[in-house]
């Protein structure tokens, strides 16, 4: 399998490559817009990771050019930016899913895989499941596995329950939540951490879901399967 990393920082470009390559994918990258999109027509690559702030072209100009020439090319979208409306944007614009920077390895590995199992057919559900928690990202509801109940999540709640299913039993440092879910420059206090995990333990218990948000002290959380 052969990705393309269309990202104009060179630092952040090369580890992905060389974190791709370890992972035994090709990679190969571009270091402006018109040479992602460029290479991206090109019809050698089996993923694109589209990161938005770029020079010459930005990524949802990229995306949105890729789109017109009917590739069906997955695109994973990087941003920094925390705002639902940007990502709005970019899956509006036909991409297959997105990573706020900063972000773990793992995590960007486990996203290349999930697209890739829809865009081979492995099925089209695209929800996330941690243990027998079921998260929709469609309608931004979590639910348990094959029952009826679910609840709706706001726009953060959301964001900090993907981020925890995507590394179920990896413990996540508040530091490390503030700046994925809020964004790397935001002002937010690790309180609203505190007080989001709080909200979202209460959803989970809700729907019945056998996992749970554990706090580890000094530290951060740990999402987790409950011990039967």
């Amino acid at each position: 399998m052969k990705i393309l990393i269309v990202e104009d920082e060179e630092g952040l470009r090369e580890a992905l490559v060389r974190s791709l390559k370890d992972e035994g994918y090709q990679a190969e990258g571009a270091q402006d817009g018109q040479e992602g999109l460029d290479l991206a027509c090109s019809g050698t690559y089996d993923l694109v990771i589209l990161d938005i702030m770029l020079p010459k072209l930005d990524g949802y100009e990229v995306l949105k050019r890729i789109r017109e020439k009917k590739i069906v090319i997955p695109v994973i979208l990087l941003t920094a930016r925390s705002e639902l409306e940007d990502k709005v944007r970019g899956m509006d614009g036909g991409a297959d899913d997105y990573l706020t920077k900063p972000f773990e390895m793992e995590e960007l590995f486990a996203r290349i895989r999930m697209v890739m199992r829809r865009q081979e057919g492995w099925g089209m559900d695209s929800r996330i499941r941690a243990g027998d928690l079921v998260l929709d990202p469609g309608s931004h509801e979590i639910s348990k596995a094959r029952e009826a109940r679910r609840v709706k999540l706001g726009a953060k709640e959301y964001e900090l329950c993907e981020y925890f299913c995507c590394n179920m039993g990896q413990v996540l440092s508040r530091e490390q939540i503030t700046q994925k879910v809020w964004g790397f420059d935001s002002e937010a206090e690790y309180n609203n951490v505190d007080v989001y995990v709080s909200f979202l333990r209460k959803k989970i218990q809700f729907v019945g879901a056998d996992v749970r948000i554990r706090s580890v002290r000094s530290v951060g959380y740990v999402l987790e399967e409950t011990k039967k």
